[in-house]
């Protein structure tokens, strides 16, 4: 998992995500969210996305997850890449299950399922023959 380590800055009000990673422990990166003025702390590169009619279970796609980390004044949002298989999609909720190893403790754990939008997933991993 690629790190991508973010300061919480001192009012929350100015950036939503820090306080949805307050209070789930997580935030999921949203294409959506990223085009509001103030959203998010940084700028983020444009992903390809996924359009839903070409995703099917089994499938593996990827998504941005910042977490909690530390504490007190060393609190701080630490981010990375985590790939998810296909379970089911109903409308425009995936689900996936985690496929990514994750540290001990963290909210998030490889093998727990996790409910996704559209504009959620970055990529669709591109299977190769060999």
């Amino acid at each position: 998992m690629k790190t991508n380590i973010i300061k919480f800055p001192s009012k929350l009000d100015n950036f939503p995500f820090f306080k949805d990673i307050l209070e789930n422990g997580y935030h999921v990166f949203s294409q959506e969210n990223a085009k509001l003025p103030d959203y998010y702390p940084n700028k983020f590169p444009d992903y390809p996305g996924v359009n839903l009619q070409n995703l099917y279970i089994g499938d593996v796609i990827t998504i941005r997850v910042f977490f909690r980390i530390g504490s007190g004044k060393n609190v701080r949002a630490d981010g990375g890449y985590l790939d998810l298989e296909v379970e089911h999609i109903e409308g425009d909720t995936v689900f996936g299950v985690i496929l990514t190893e994750l540290p001990k403790g963290f909210p998030l754990q490889k093998g727990d399922s996790l409910e996704i939008y559209q504009d959620e997933i970055l990529y669709k991993a591109q299977m190769t023959e060999h």
